[in-house]
């Protein structure tokens, strides 16, 4: 047992999304998200956000250090407007590098546990998610959570 050579991740290419689901639970105030990335060995870093039919940020997380293929959580919104279509946006990035981003569009209706195994099964990119094309250079990525830049500082203006 301890004899055993050690393993280490092989990567054949830079990590990318295999596919994922945003999937509303049935209270439709939480989105239970299912991500598969690729392999890879060096971990990259996730941003997610959940966009409202404003395009306002619903929810947002960041994972840093991603440790494994498969991810599943729960994201919990802010204000849910039942029925209306939502869309998750996933970007892949590692030492600064983005190395893939998604939109995966859907309604906020509930949708049968059973019913959404069987379509992970089968779903493809085309069917449910887009690349979010071109890929702009790294240092001209637009903060695709939305996030405001902080506001000007009323002392540095010179006006109180």
């Amino acid at each position: 047992m301890y004899n055993q050579p050690i393993e280490f991740a092989h990567e054949d290419e830079p990590p990318r999304f295999l596919r994922a689901q945003a999937l509303p639970y049935p209270d439709l105030q939480r989105v239970w998200t299912r991500i598969l990335l690729t392999p890879f060995a060096g971990h990259p870093e996730l941003e997610m956000a959940i966009l409202d039919p404003d395009d306002q940020a619903a929810a947002v997380m960041t994972m840093v250090d991603v440790q494994f293929t498969y991810i599943s959580l729960t994201m919990h919104l802010k204000r849910p407007r039942p029925g209306e279509a939502y869309t998750l946006l996933l970007r892949l990035t590692r030492d600064h590098m983005l190395l893939d981003q998604r939109a995966v569009p859907f309604d906020l209706v509930f949708v049968d546990r059973d019913e959404a195994m069987a379509e992970a099964e089968t779903l493809e990119w085309p069917a449910r998610g887009v690349v979010i094309a071109p890929l702009p250079p790294d240092e001209d990525i637009p903060d695709a959570l939305g996030d405001d830049p902080a506001p000007p500082d009323p002392l540095l203006n010179g006006s109180a």
